[in-house]
C-alpha cells in the first residue's frame, strides 16, 4: 500500500474524530489494494476518494433519512453502504450481483470488523426482495430512477428509494413522471450539496412508492410479509 496516499487522505479528514479517521483509512487501503486486481473505482487518489466517495456518504448520513436497516443496491466498491457503516454504525445489506465485487465486499466487512452489522448478498436486488423485506433502498450510480424501479416494482417488500444524483436529476425525474410508471413514486425530499467550491451541485433524492399503484397480481410477496 502507498503509505503517502494514506497520509494524504488523513490530512484531508480534518473534521472527523480520530477513531473514524482510522477506520476510513483502513477502508481506503483495502480499496486501493483491491483496485489493482479489479476495476472497482476510478476515484482512487486521496482527494478523489474524499470528494467523490466520502463526501457523498457524509451528506447521506446528514439527511437523517436512514433507518435501522438499509439496502445498498449495486454496492460495488462499498459506497455508500460499507463506508457509511464505518462512520455511523447501522445495519446495512450490500447487494452486489457481480461476484468478484461481492467477494471483495465480504472480505472487507470481515477485515473492518463489521460482520455484526453489514451483510453482503451476491445476487440481484429483485431476487433478494423476493424473500427479504426492507424499508429503504439506497442507490448511487446504478441507473436512472425508471431503470431501477423497473427491476423492483413487482416486489412489495420495500417502501422508500433514496438516490444519489448529479445535476441532471430534474430531467430524469420529469421523464419518469411521463413514462410507463407515472404516479408510482412520490418525491418526498431533496438534499443538495457540493463537494468543494465551484463544484457542480449534487443531490440526494428521497422517493416513496404510492400504494395505489401496487398490483397484488404482479407482486412477489414472500411468506410472512405484509403488503
Amino acid at each position: 500500500m502507498n503509505q503517502s496516499g494514506s497520509q494524504q487522505l488523513l490530512e484531508l479528514l480534518v473534521d472527523l474524530p480520530i477513531q473514524t479517521k482510522d477506520r476510513i483509512i483502513l477502508f481506503y487501503e483495502l480499496l486501493v489494494a483491491e483496485n489493482q486486481k479489479q476495476n472497482l473505482t476510478r476515484l482512487i487518489s486521496p482527494e478523489d476518494f474524499k470528494n467523490g466517495h466520502l463526501v457523498d456518504v457524509l451528506e447521506l448520513l446528514k439527511t437523517g433519512w436512514m433507518n435501522e436497516s438499509v439496502v445498498d443496491l449495486g454496492s460495488g466498491c462499498g459506497v455508500p453502504g460499507l463506508l457509511a457503516a464505518l462512520i455511523e454504525p447501522r445495519e446495512w445489506v450490500l447487494v452486489e450481483s457481480e461476484k468478484r465485487k461481492a467477494d471483495f465486499l465480504a472480505r472487507a466487512v470481515q477485515e473492518l470488523g463489521l460482520d455484526h452489522l453489514v451483510k453482503v448478498k451476491a445476487e440481484r436486488l429483485e431476487s433478494y426482495l423476493k424473500t427479504q423485506a426492507t424499508d429503504m433502498i439506497v442507490a448511487r450510480a446504478v441507473g436512472s430512477v425508471e431503470k431501477i424501479y423497473s427491476w423492483i416494482f413487482k416486489c412489495s417488500t420495500w417502501n422508500k428509494l433514496v438516490l444519489l444524483k448529479g445535476p441532471g436529476w430534474e430531467v430524469e425525474w420529469q421523464e419518469f413522471q411521463k413514462g410507463r410508471f407515472k404516479g408510482a413514486l412520490s418525491l418526498v425530499d431533496v438534499h443538495s450539496y457540493t463537494t468543494s467550491s465551484g463544484a457542480r451541485e449534487r443531490k440526494i433524492i428521497k422517493l416513496v412508492r404510492n400504494s395505489s399503484h401496487l398490483n397484488s397480481k404482479n407482486l412477489n410477496v414472500p411468506r410472512g410479509t405484509k403488503n
